[in-house]
């Protein structure tokens, strides 16, 4: 990294601190100025101006961006076992920097290797047996198809799927509404060692010791759906933050998914309202995986996901590609066979995705055609 380019990283590390304003506004200002080293050296009275903020507020961010100690911060995040990112890093993650507001600076703690997809598993702090459970079950088999699980080191869905991603030994990315040093809530501190060791991440936007505060958590479910390719919304009320994270995902182009739930269940009203308007219904983990973009299927183990299968098909299933498990087990699901239109209707998938998946399943044997229907061969 040139001097140049390193005066710009402590200058973007320098405006992170002030947290009153949102990283879309920054972002803003440093495109105006042409960098955050110019930011950095206007006035207030310019800074009011021409960010539309307050005098007060411009007064406070000349203050406490002045005070800031980016060279602290960063021995602090080094002595942490840590690092800081930002765009200007080859190693920030590509799909967040594309996202309206994306972090100036990345604390990370562990390891996010560039490329790895991620599907994000949130939902309540308070679950019942049926949500804890699910939560479990999906971010497991997530993990062993060879995908990262994201979610926020809360208490409850969160908790359960970065556990079990542990369990299967697959990574799992924590983004913390605290700095790195601070771990919330406490009693999960055991728990964020073992995501940094077993090869998973804990991230963060937010200066190495700042604090739980309430405004901090809307802004870091953005980062979890930011760094996924899909969200899975598990329980969670109206008034669930699991919400906020499904429409930080809409907002990025994200896919959304929820797991359907009893209609007396408090805890279901959120996912069942998701999927009244439109979000996938998830029941397997095949039903995420399926939602993909084919970028983010390259090298996925699926076969995994296909053990129930019984008969000789099972054997053949191993050497398919993503695309091909899912549409075969669509097929399998379907009562008198598929057409290409109610394989793309249930799969939402364009024809030339359900083309490609279809040809891999004919040319093993997997799959005949009857009239304008596919069915199972076996």
């Amino acid at each position: 990294m040139t001097v140049k380019t390193e005066e710009e990283k402590l200058a973007r590390i320098r405006l992170n601190f002030f947290s009153c304003l949102r990283c879309d506004w920054l972002l803003e200002l440093i495109e105006l100025y042409g960098s955050a080293e110019a930011v950095l050296g206007r006035n207030a009275e310019d800074l009011a101006a021409d960010g539309g903020v307050s005098p007060e507020t411009a007064e406070r961010f000349v203050r406490e961006t002045h005070r800031a100690d980016p060279y602290g911060e960063l021995e602090a995040a080094h002595k942490a076992g840590a690092r800081v990112l930002t765009a200007l890093d080859g190693d920030y993650p590509e799909l967040l920097k594309k996202i309206y507001d994306p972090p100036l600076a990345l604390y990370v703690r562990g390891e996010m290797p560039p490329g790895m997809p991620a599907v994000a598993v949130v939902g309540t702090r308070k679950p019942t047996d049926y949500g804890a459970r699910s939560a479990a079950r999906f971010a497991g088999e997530l993990s062993r198809a060879g995908l990262a699980v994201a979610s926020g080191l809360a208490r409850g869905i969160d908790t359960a799927a970065h556990e079990a991603a542990v369990k299967a030994g697959g990574p799992t990315w924590a983004v913390l509404g605290t700095g790195l040093k601070v771990c919330y809530p406490w009693e999960n501190r055991k728990l964020a060692e073992k995501i940094a060791a077993s090869g998973g991440a804990l991230i963060s936007e937010f200066p190495m010791a700042a604090g739980p505060m309430a405004a901090h958590f809307p802004r870091r479910n953005r980062i979890i759906s930011g760094l996924s390719y899909a969200v899975l919304v598990v329980e969670g009320d109206y008034k669930s933050g699991a919400l906020i994270t499904a429409r930080s995902a809409l907002e990025q182009g994200r896919e959304v998914l929820a797991l359907p739930g009893p209609v007396d269940s408090v805890m279901s009203r959120g996912p069942n309202m998701l999927i009244k308007n439109g979000a996938a219904l998830a029941e397997t983990a095949l039903d995420i995986i399926a939602a993909l973009p084919a970028e983010a299927l390259f090298g996925l183990k699926t076969a995994g996901l296909a053990e129930k299968e019984t008969d000789e098909s099972a054997g053949r299933l191993k050497d398919l590609s993503p695309d091909g498990v899912c549409a075969y087990l669509a097929i399998k699901e379907g009562q008198g066979g598929l057409s290409v239109d109610d394989l793309s209707h249930k799969l939402g998938w364009s024809v030339q995705r359900i083309a490609a998946a279809l040809f891999e399943l004919e040319t093993t044997s997997l799959i005949i055609q009857c009239a304008d229907k596919y069915k199972p061969a076996l």
